[in-house]
């Protein structure tokens, strides 16, 4: 009976729960009844349109920042439920192997006794002197006999009993586990609807700040149809990727640079229509706006078919502003030529006209593009035509992300562009010149990708710090690495990494300015277990690959640029000192804060300014380590904790005598003056609002912990 209980409860584990049994039998009306229903109402007055309010970036920003914690959270409490759940499970297993060993003992001591009562047959050693008569020997003989047979019965019937007991008690496990296993079941269900209202929220978030660049774009036809009938030359204009989404405080950055060009293109770039029917082109001019996301950019062509750039011209016309000399001249190369375009007042025309730059240069665009932290890149063919490409930095800061791992560090690359994940069969890889290349199939085309090994073409040499309880998983040396396809237009790049752990949607973090990241590097990530994670935008690094070795030698070994790399252990004792870092490789400092992106964040922080660190995500956990460590010198803590807040933590700091002259910088998005008030009033020493400036933070700490070393009671701040 309990075989075939504990049967259907691990067959439960994976059934549907009382919950959607119910969802089943219940389900809320659907949007489209409701339309109908209230369609078929009668009419009620107009609604009013709804009333709008004008919020700052900074508090949009905020929200933003809270959703990307509630996710990270979200993500980790997803991974212990499933821990959870597998934890039952395996529970479950173990009971339903306890009661068939238990069966198997019953059995056995079963037949042992039913053993022992049929060979025993001897008699036991007398206590009599005298052989005892025929009569006598049979009767003890009886009594024995029956004596034996009760021993039996009783040693049995305990042994019965002691089963039975541990039977009945596997059976409130099991029923136990059961329950532990259901509400993991639930808690899934409701980490997923917390998931979907997540996402309904960040969505309308992005809604309220970014609108389709449709709407800067439609502005333009209208403008060229202008253009076209006051100077007589035919102009066709095609639009794509009216559908991307861009910020609205970049959206109105974005017009003036964008009418610029296109007004340009018109007026030096297309030709008039004779000169095109004598080149053989259409009579008609195109002009051509282009946009689409690559990696962690968003990208704006401005293409026309005319006149493209005259170089010989350019060059000319620098040296006749005195822009560069005659020697100079000589040596400039096409890309040099091209940022003379950029330059103040520089014009290929010698008479200025109000149609394109109205006596205003690209130098303006250029310094539009640089205030968006964009830049602009010009691509020409003489006769063909000219592209403007404007690239803009996306701010990303949730986003669908493939998480890897080579060796023992983790990478997360941005999921649009990967093409395809594959384990390649030993047919799909060639071997030319040294070099290992992908046979991918493209319906009847074939295509050779170069396979590199993500960490070879990455510049860093130092491992992103792990927790101490993460040991990375071992790969087996016979089996054929993964491979992860990266496309950017119609080039393929092949990473060869050595564990696949899968898409993720995370939130991304900045890297401080301390260390110049490559532009491949977009940020950081918390993973779900705690690790951090190098989040890489593998549009970049293929360009990035392709600069460093061009297709024509992209079989020799990847040349490392020395600009990113992070120095080695050897190379370090031989910099500079910097003026940021600890000066005492023992200095600790406690990182009090419940959300595990900003414990992580200020850790490696301050880990690379050379302080030691310990964390605590609340009060009572700070406490507890001020109680193992009595050295710490400083401490950063948040207000709003579970448990015991920043401001409790204050009030017991001030009971305790070792405590009392640690300085506490207070780190919180409440920016109030009531906040800081009364941080101060309970000791704080110094308060700081998020998100913080890096390099103001370790001046900070720096200059407490050498008043505090100095005066152990200075005056707060």
């Amino acid at each position: 009976m309990l075989d075939q209980y504990l049967e259907e409860l691990t067959q439960s584990s994976s059934g549907a729960t009382v919950e959607q049994i119910l969802s089943q039998i219940y389900s809320p009306p659907q949007p489209e009844r409701s339309v109908a229903t209230f369609n078929a109402l009668p009419q009620k007055d107009p609604v009013l349109p709804s009333a709008t309010v004008r919020v700052g970036v900074k508090h949009l920003d905020h929200l933003n920042y809270s959703i990307g914690e509630l996710i990270t959270n979200h993500n980790r409490q997803s991974l212990q439920t499933e821990q959870l759940q597998m934890t039952s499970k395996t529970l479950l297993n173990q009971i339903k192997q306890q009661r068939q060993l238990l069966s198997q003992l019953q059995d056995h001591l079963t037949r042992q006794a039913s053993w022992l009562k049929q060979s025993y047959t001897g008699n036991p050693p007398g206590l009599h002197s005298k052989p005892p008569t025929r009569a006598a020997h049979k009767a003890s003989k009886k009594n024995i006999d029956q004596t034996r047979s009760d021993f039996l019965a009783r040693d049995y019937g305990s042994n019965a009993a002691l089963i039975q007991s541990l039977v009945d008690h596997l059976m409130q496990l099991a029923e136990t586990a059961d329950a532990i296993d259901l509400l993991t079941r639930e808690s899934n269900q409701t980490l997923e609807k917390q998931h979907q209202l997540l996402t309904s929220t960040q969505s309308a978030l992005i809604e309220s700040r970014m609108l389709p660049l449709g709407e800067i774009f439609g502005r333009f036809p209208n403008a060229l149809q202008q253009l076209e009938t006051l100077h007589n030359k035919p102009i066709a204009l095609k639009l794509h990727g009216t559908e991307v989404l861009v910020d609205k405080a970049v959206a109105e950055k974005l017009f003036d640079p964008l009418l610029h060009l296109v007004r340009n293109a018109f007026d030096h770039g297309i030709e008039s229509a004779n000169a095109r029917q004598q080149r053989g082109k259409p009579e008609k001019g195109q002009i051509t706006i282009s946009a689409y996301y690559q990696g962690r950019h968003l990208v704006i062509e401005v293409q026309d078919d005319g006149n493209g750039l005259d170089f010989d011209q350019i060059r000319q016309r620098a040296i006749e502003q005195q822009l560069i000399s005659l020697e100079q001249a000589k040596s400039l190369n096409q890309d040099q030529l091209t940022d003379l375009l950029f330059e103040p007042g520089f014009s290929t025309v010698a008479q200025v006209s109000d149609l394109s730059g109205r006596g205003v240069g690209l130098d303006v665009v250029r310094n539009q593009l640089q205030s968006l932290r964009g830049l602009v890149m010009v691509e020409s063919e003489l006769h063909q035509g000219t592209t403007f490409k404007l690239q803009i930095p996306l701010s990303l800061t949730i986003a669908q992300l493939f998480v890897c791992e080579v060796g023992d560090k983790t990478y997360a690359l941005l999921d649009d562009t990967v093409e395809q994940i594959l384990i390649p069969l030993s047919s799909q890889i060639q071997e030319r010149n040294g070099g290992k290349f992908l046979r991918w199939n493209q319906g009847a085309d074939e295509k050779l990708a170069p396979i590199y090994s993500l960490t070879s073409i990455l510049d860093y040499d130092a491992a992103t710090p792990l927790p101490m309880s993460f040991q990375p998983p071992l790969s087996a040396k016979d089996s054929i690495n993964p491979v992860i396809v990266i496309r950017c237009q119609d080039t393929l790049l092949g990473l060869e990494v050595d564990r696949l752990i899968g898409e993720q949607q995370l939130v991304i973090r900045p890297l401080g300015t301390m260390i110049g990241s490559p532009s491949y590097i977009h940020g950081a990530t918390v993973l779900a277990d705690g690790r951090l994670a190098l989040v890489v935008d593998g549009a970049m690094l293929l360009h990035k690959v392709f600069d460093q070795q061009r297709v024509a030698t992209i079989n020799h070994h990847w040349a490392k640029s020395p600009s990113y790399s992070l120095p080695s252990s050897s190379e370090r004792s031989l910099l500079p000192p910097s003026p940021e870092l600890s000066t005492q490789p023992d200095t600790r400092i406690l990182i009090v804060d419940d959300s595990i992106t900003t414990r992580q964040s200020l850790t490696l922080t301050l880990q690379k300014a050379g302080y030691r660190v310990f964390q605590a995500q609340d009060g009572y956990e700070a406490l507890e380590q001020f109680q193992r460590h009595t050295n710490i010198r400083l401490v950063i803590c948040d207000i709003e904790m579970p448990r015991m807040s920043g401001f409790e933590l204050l009030r017991n700091r001030q009971q305790i005598p070792l405590l009392a002259n640690i300085p506490i910088v207070m780190l919180s998005s409440q920016s109030g003056n009531k906040h800081q008030m009364l941080a101060s009033q309970l000791g704080a020493t110094v308060y700081m609002v998020k998100p913080y400036i890096e390099h103001k933070l370790l001046a900070m700490v720096a200059d407490l912990l050498e008043k505090f070393a100095l005066n152990p009671t200075p005056e707060r701040e």
